[in-house]
């Protein structure tokens, strides 16, 4: 979640706190949370472990004043989809996450890590 000033005042270089553990991550088809991944790193490259296969048909209301931001990673093969498996993601996924509020691309992102947790450094708004 967002607050609604926040997001009006988005501008290149802004950064985001996302704590510091990453959120749940889903995976989602036709805006229907369909499973969980969690992701990593394997020699250098980014990967994800499809954890769960689960329909979460919605996720919840935002707070009062805020608005759900939505955090697209990458697209998934559909045979890629089985729980266990292994899913490497291509270079730059992280580099450029995409960033929806309410079906409208507001921005891209890049996320970051230092000691304090992970951070979305917006790299371009819409």
């Amino acid at each position: 979640m967002l607050k609604k000033s926040e997001l009006k005042t988005l501008k290149e270089d802004t950064v985001l706190a996302l704590g510091k553990k990453l959120p749940q991550l889903y995976v989602c088809r036709k805006g229907v949370v369909v499973g969980q991944v969690d992701i990593g790193q394997i020699n250098g490259e980014e990967v994800v472990i499809i954890s769960a296969k689960e329909r979460i048909p919605n996720l919840g209301k935002p707070e009062p004043k805020h608005v759900v931001l939505e955090c697209r990673i990458s697209i998934l093969p559909k045979s890629s989809f089985v729980v266990g498996k292994l899913v490497r993601l291509s270079g730059s996924s992280l580099d450029h996450i995409l960033l929806f509020v309410k079906q409208e691309l507001v921005a891209t992102a890049a996320l970051v890590q230092n000691e304090e947790g992970y951070f979305l450094q917006i790299k371009k708004e819409n």
